[in-house]
């Protein structure tokens, strides 16, 4: 069974089918601590055929923290809007 919970953001859900007797699940999916402090991404797979069932799940755990200062050093800033208020006419 996939890992999806009900406070996970699914990114990705994919069955394939590989040839006649052989099937692979996967789903990734981003979580946010308890705390509110960390983000984990999950990717979970399964593969099915005749000679049974195999599977995998890795866990990637950053700090909130960390990753906004990387998307802010990576990025590049852009103004999408901006407003000047002078006061309103009566």
């Amino acid at each position: 069974m996939m890992t999806s919970e009900t406070d996970a953001l699914v990114l990705l859900q994919r069955v394939a089918k590989h040839g006649d007797a052989s099937l692979q699940c996967r789903e990734v999916s981003l979580r946010l601590s308890a705390d509110q402090q960390h983000l984990t991404l999950s990717r979970y797979s399964e593969h099915y055929s005749p000679e049974g069932l195999e599977w995998v799940e890795r866990q990637h755990r950053i700090s909130v923290s960390e990753l906004i200062r990387w998307v802010i050093k990576q990025g590049e800033p852009q103004v999408l809007v901006r407003g000047v208020d002078s006061g309103l006419a009566s």
